[in-house]
């Protein structure tokens, strides 16, 4: 019987998952849910217009989201408002509605992972490179394997509201 390990690996390197994700329709309304429900508070909450990334493949522009964080422990649940323009997000919401839309995924090397897994069949939906904060992002096309889209972050800090 193989020996069971703390450590984490996603494709060929050293991982860490950090962050579930939530699309919803009205972030203000699903934390004050949240809140009654769970009590969870406080929240850091951001609104920010998307700098330039690629979705499926094409340059972007244009797309806002707001967000909230709710720390519990390591893991963070990030609740996605898509507040304009073309995203996974968007998109996501338009297709399947609210949902768990990623689970992020902190990588020690971005670019070796999204090619073996490019190697592998796997489509990055949306990336996002952010050289001044040290900052790669990708959401991989893995609805049909997974059920969910795995977002691989390489960042000196995750989570990056910590930057």
């Amino acid at each position: 019987m193989k020996e069971a390990t703390s450590e984490f690996k996603f494709v060929d390197g050293e991982a860490q998952v950090f962050e579930v994700s939530i699309v919803v329709k009205d972030l203000e309304q699903t934390m004050e849910q949240w809140r009654r429900l769970f009590g969870w508070e406080p929240y850091i909450v951001q609104d920010m217009p998307l700098p330039r990334f690629e979705l499926h493949g094409k340059p972007a522009s244009g797309a806002r989201m707001k967000f909230a964080c709710y720390h519990a422990g390591p893991i963070r649940f990030e609740i996605v408002e898509a507040a304009g323009g073309d995203s996974v997000y968007s998109e996501f919401l338009e297709q399947r509605g609210v949902g768990v839309q990623h689970i992020g995924i902190r990588v020690a090397d971005h670019d070796k992972e999204v090619a073996e897994l490019n190697r592998r069949g796997v489509e990055v939906l949306q990336h996002l490179n952010f050289p001044p904060a040290n900052l790669k992002m990708s959401y991989l096309d893995t609805y049909d394997v997974a059920g969910v889209s795995f977002e691989l972050v390489q960042s000196p800090t995750v989570p990056l509201e910590d930057a």
